[in-house]
């Protein structure tokens, strides 16, 4: 009786997923997180197939994207994706901000890692990481080009611009804030970086030039940041500020993931745990993070093929958090 009663109970565990018996599991295992959740709205697209170019730039479907970057808009939550094989375009999904409706897959001209994405309101302008051959690099779209896109013309989006900066060699994550595009550099044993660049009355990162305005034979030009780095922890995926607080994600493999949250008037070195406001445990797999308005909005990457049987805590929808809640709890 026993035997079967306990195989009742791995079947009802392996296939009842999003039964009352993960949500519990997610409760107990991460209270003060999920304590703050609100109802998701928002379920991440492409996770078993999505719609892309191959290495050919033919149409073609891919069952390895695995999300990485967010960014919301007056009307769209975006999301960014990348070939786990990098045999197919990296992509980004368009989800209807209101309904969390998928409305379109915008195929990318190339396949970078899109560890970030950041949208700059004034401008309409949506920032995405990228590379540069040996230097980190971001990439612009503009909102108007992502509304005009039709994939079932079978072709890439047009970036706008490209930008090489020189502190970098990664642009891991992204964010934008109060006028500044803000470029953080994943390290996995060492502390990361946190580098600030200004944007001008024209959208673009003041003083930069643009790679994609320029012969390809000239030498790159790098911008460099007047602000400098600043040291932050190992092993950070997201970036995002709210009110007087710096939140930073953390994430490597299948260990539980962390929210580092800071008090920058208070805080004199932010790759010092210690200095921490507070730190709130998460499941694995976390990437980016973005504060809209008072809530806090956590993409994973636990559904996509390369992770979803290495934990058992899959997270297909984004997490959205109250923060007010979160941050007195």
């Amino acid at each position: 009786m026993k035997k079967i009663l306990s195989n009742l109970i791995s079947w009802m565990r392996r296939f009842l997923s999003g039964s009352f018996y993960i949500r519990h599991s997610f409760w107990q295992t991460y209270p003060t997180l999920f304590a703050a959740s609100v109802e998701p709205k928002y379920m991440v697209p492409g996770l078993k197939k999505a719609q892309t170019l191959n290495l050919a730039n033919l149409p073609d479907s891919c069952s390895s994207m695995t999300p990485q970057g967010l960014t919301i808009t007056e009307e769209f939550l975006l999301i960014s994706a990348y070939c786990h094989q990098h045999q197919h375009h990296s992509v980004i999904y368009v989800l209807d901000r209101v309904t969390g409706t998928h409305i379109k897959t915008v195929c990318l001209p190339d396949l970078p890692h899109v560890g970030g994405l950041a949208y700059d309101s004034r401008y309409r302008k949506i920032w995405i990481s990228n590379k540069a051959g040996e230097n980190a690099a971001v990439a612009t779209i503009t909102l108007a080009d992502i509304k005009n896109y039709d994939q079932r013309e079978g072709k890439s989006i047009v970036y706008q611009q490209k930008f090489a900066l020189k502190e970098l060699p990664r642009a891991s994550a992204l964010t934008y804030d109060h006028g500044y595009l803000v470029v953080a550099l994943f390290s996995l044993k060492q502390a990361g970086q946190i580098v600030c660049y200004p944007i001008d009355y024209s959208g673009s990162l003041a003083g930069a030039t643009d790679l994609l305005a320029t012969p390809i034979k000239t030498t790159t030009s790098l911008l460099e940041s007047a602000s400098g780095t600043l040291a932050i922890p190992p092993k950070i995926q997201g970036v995002t500020f709210y009110k007087n607080f710096l939140l930073l994600s953390r994430s490597w493999g299948k260990q539980p993931g962390k929210i580092f949250v800071f008090d920058i008037h208070k805080t004199t070195d932010f790759s010092d745990l210690g200095q921490a406001k507070q730190i709130i445990a998460t499941p694995p797999y976390l990437e980016q993070i973005i504060v809209e308005g008072e809530q806090l909005f956590a993409l994973f990457e636990s559904g996509a093929a390369a992770y979803r049987k290495k934990t058992p805590l899959v997270m297909k929808e984004i997490l959205q958090l109250n923060l007010n809640q979160l941050l007195n709890d």
